[in-house]
């Protein structure tokens, strides 16, 4: 043994070559390597999302989630699979079991069950969007357009160009458009026309579906010039549909779409409304793909939106909101900052009481062992993200502490005026025991995190991870490298040192100390115990304490039945009281109306880093809950700090299943009653809560067939009456544009259904009265599921 380490302790040079490649490697790696904001983690969910426009809950149930929870049903490694129908959507949410030995196989295995299904409903046009949930697919930024001088539509078009070429940037997987409305064609039919003319919808319907055709019937079959055959019966402009012809006779009578309807550029019905800063505009959602570092990124799409912005003189508004990138430059920073003045702390404390030059070789294994971690993450396939970063900081008072102990032992021999080379490998063996101990008691220790399970586990998996890394260079680094490295520091024994003052007085001490040993130990034991039931009873446990949280969030709920339009007025007071009370410290808050439900809002307060402002989140959050008091006619305003950290669930979540239609019902609402008295518990809520009411339409299918009316005829008369109907398309540069058909004005009461007339399959009118019965219900809530089984969901 003393041969090896007197042969290590002369090897300067290899030394030497030892930390300066780690150095290197690290940085290096740092150059490469990829930066993100947690790491890399695939949850293991998917996620079907159904549009089934106009439907109600209880037929979107029926007709769609029903209909794909029997084919997820019939697959082996799905853990659980939970839904909620709601008006005009189906969402389902598939979680796979742990013990699948081949997820990407499974996780096909679902698509292709979906795709298998062909009995959806014709209103569903676009397939069921199948979704797999990974860190990599988070939006890392968000950009808000707007402008003072460019139209609406002008402004649509620089959106859709802005899109696009942002979509083409390295790193950039997708765009989303929010707060984008398609332009539609708009065909409003006047119904007193219509009925004037002895006209059927489904006839106007299928006239302008059979004008805009184009089709290929073959070839001419000449032996020299086979040419091919085209019939072309397209729309050369979006005008063009108002001279359609629609109803003719022998007698010369034309009726084109003009008569009766009147055509005009629009857009699409706005079902949601997004605002950022109290302003109304467009937002691009960029996501990035799985391997890009988020800081490269985001960097490349500012560049690119700054190049835009010239482009177009200027006459663009741009705004960054929820950059995740800053998250990771602010850790980063703390990590630089705090490893900087850790080398400053040791050269200045370790100069005044061992040498500058011992100082100068304890610090550099501050950054072997940071920068070595960085290569060692590198080569393992990790990131460099925030969960990693905090391990870093939590490790760097560790990785010192080593290289200062086996530096002071080695010290301490060559003040005895011993050989540099002897001093080196006595000092070290000296040491190295305790040192060992140390390393090994502290991997041990947080090799328990790899133990833990579920989405918590795969989150913090990085942490021991990165504090093992650290301590193995921290080992390597103090017993290969550190004794060379001080052997060749040549000092003089000092006769006397300012320090040996202390140290008496401290050994006088710690003679007495010893004589009373068994009361130091009986003492410290009170106080051990002590803490401990003050830390069970007393000290509340959070494992992500929202400390420097920069985010809060609020829910806004308006009564049943609120429409979009005022929901937005209500929003904009709650937007104004938000910018009012956090002032200076705001740096942005997005506003989410009717994104689920047309009465309810949801709003994200982004604020300044908590190193950049003076109040801390709490403060804000109690000014605003204070504030919040003063919005009238809102049911609730509720505002919370954004949980840091892996996705949670709330802190009380209790689940209700039953076979039985009402048993849950019931059992809910005794639930509710018991946790509303529970001291400590608060925010109740349900996810089973009323809909707006409901007009139901109940149809006499006995007189329906005497009359030669079909369910849809009828389906379809009130469909455009209400919602509208695409009955064709154009092309207009890069996209397709749709024409719309509806029935009557663009705000129709419920008044309109029983002046309804239908036409039969004779073409006569017939009024809906005649073969329906109209009325009114109270409305039913959102239909949620557990493994296909109807669940009410209570969270607190």
């Amino acid at each position: 043994m003393n041969s090896i380490l007197d042969f290590l302790v002369r090897q300067k040079k290899l030394a030497l070559v030892f930390t300066i490649s780690i150095i290197a490697l690290g940085l290096l790696s740092l150059n490469n390597i990829q930066r993100d904001q947690f790491p890399a983690v695939d949850f293991e969910i998917m996620s079907i999302v159904t549009s089934y426009p106009g439907a109600s809950p209880e037929d979107v149930e029926q007709n769609i989630t029903n209909v794909i929870e029997d084919e997820l049903s019939d697959i082996s490694g799905i853990d659980k699979f939970t839904s909620t129908s709601r008006a005009g959507t189906s969402s389902i949410v598939a979680t796979l079991s742990q013990d699948v030995s081949d997820l990407s196989e499974l996780k096909q295995e679902i698509r292709n069950a979906v795709n298998r299904i062909k009995s959806l409903p014709e209103e569903v046009v676009d397939l069921p969007r199948v979704t797999d949930f990974k860190t990599s697919r988070k939006s890392i930024l968000k950009i808000s357009l707007g402008s003072d001088t460019l139209s609406y539509a002008q402004l649509r078009d620089v959106v859709d160009g802005v899109a696009k070429s942002v979509a083409l940037l390295e790193g950039v997987s997708e765009v989303v458009k929010q707060g984008y409305l398609d332009k539609e064609i708009q065909i409003r039919i006047d119904p007193k026309k219509l009925y004037q003319y002895e006209l059927s919808l489904p006839q106007v319907m299928d006239a302008i579906t059979q004008r805009n055709q184009r089709y290929t019937v073959g070839s001419n079959h000449h032996q020299q010039h086979e040419k091919t055959i085209v019939v072309l019966s397209k729309f050369d402009a979006a005008t063009d549909v108002s001279e359609v012809i629609v109803k003719s006779t022998f007698e010369g009578l034309v009726v084109r779409l003009k008569d009766i309807a009147v055509v005009e550029s629009g857009n699409v019905e706005e079902k949601s409304i997004v605002r950022v800063n109290g302003e109304k505009g467009f937002i691009l959602q960029v996501k990035k793909q799985a391997q890009a570092d988020v800081i490269t990124t985001v960097d490349l799409v500012k560049a690119h939106m700054d190049k835009t912005r010239a482009k177009h003189n200027n006459q663009l508004d741009i705004f960054y909101s929820a950059d995740l990138s800053k998250y990771v430059r602010n850790r980063l920073d703390i990590v630089t900052n705090n490893g900087l003045i850790g080398l400053l702390l040791v050269l200045v404390v370790l100069g005044a009481f061992l040498s500058f030059k011992t100082a100068f070789w304890v610090a550099v294994s501050l950054p072997v062992s940071l920068l070595g971690t960085v290569a060692l993450l590198g080569v393992t396939g990790e990131t460099i993200n925030l969960v990693s970063l905090a391990a870093m900081i939590l490790v760097l008072g560790i990785v010192v502490d080593d290289s200062i102990i086996v530096a002071e032992s080695i010290h301490h021999y060559k003040q005895t005026g011993e050989n540099k080379f002897k001093s080196a490998v006595h000092g070290f063996k000296r040491v190295i025991m305790p040192v060992v101990t140390t390393i090994l008691t502290t991997v041990l220790a947080f090799s328990s995190m790899f133990l833990m399970e579920g989405m918590m586990g795969k989150f913090i998996y990085v942490i021991p991870l990165v504090v093992i890394f650290a301590l193995v260079l921290s080992f390597l680094e103090v017993s290969l490298a550190l004794p060379a490295h001080l052997a060749g520091v040549t000092e003089k024994p000092k006769q006397h040192n300012w320090f040996e003052y202390f140290e008496d007085k401290f050994e006088g001490f710690l003679a007495k100390v010893l004589k009373i040993r068994y009361w130091v130990v009986v003492t410290f034991s009170v106080v051990l115990v002590f803490s401990l039931y003050f830390a069970s009873t007393q000290m509340k446990f959070s494992l992500f304490p929202a400390v420097g949280v920069d985010t809060i969030s609020a829910r806004m709920t308006m009564s049943v039945g609120s429409s979009l339009s005022n929901t937005e007025v209500k929003a904009k007071q709650v937007e104004a009281l938000i910018i009012q009370t956090v002032g200076e410290d705001l740096v942005s808050v997005t506003t989410d109306v009717g994104k689920y439900f047309d009465h309810k809002a949801k709003f994200t307060i982004e604020l300044l880093p908590s190193s950049g402002r003076d109040r801390d989140s709490k403060v804000i959050l109690k000014a605003l809950k204070s504030k919040a008091k003063n919005i009238d006619q809102v049911e609730t305003l509720k505002f919370s700090v954004h949980r840091p950290g892996p996705p949670q669930g709330e802190d009380v979540e209790i689940n209700l299943i039953s076979q039985v239609g009402g048993e849950n019902l019931q059992a809910a609402d005794k639930l509710e009653q018991i946790l509303l008295s529970l001291n400590g518990v608060d925010n109740v809520q349900r996810d089973d809560e009323p809909g707006k009411d409901r007009i139901e339409v109940k149809l006499d299918f006995e007189k329906m067939s005497r009359l030669d009316i079909d369910f849809n005829t009828v389906n379809r008369y009130l469909r455009a009456a209400f919602t509208g109907i695409d009955v064709t398309n154009i092309r207009e540069g890069q996209n397709d544009v749709n024409f719309r058909l509806y029935l009557g004005d663009m705000q129709q009461s419920e008044n309109f259904i029983k002046s309804l007339k239908v036409a039969n399959k004779t073409g006569r009118i017939i009024p809906l009265t005649n073969f329906s019965h109209i009325r009114e219900i109270i409305g039913e809530p959102d239909f949620n599921h557990y493994n296909g089984l109807r669940s009410i969901l209570l969270s607190a």
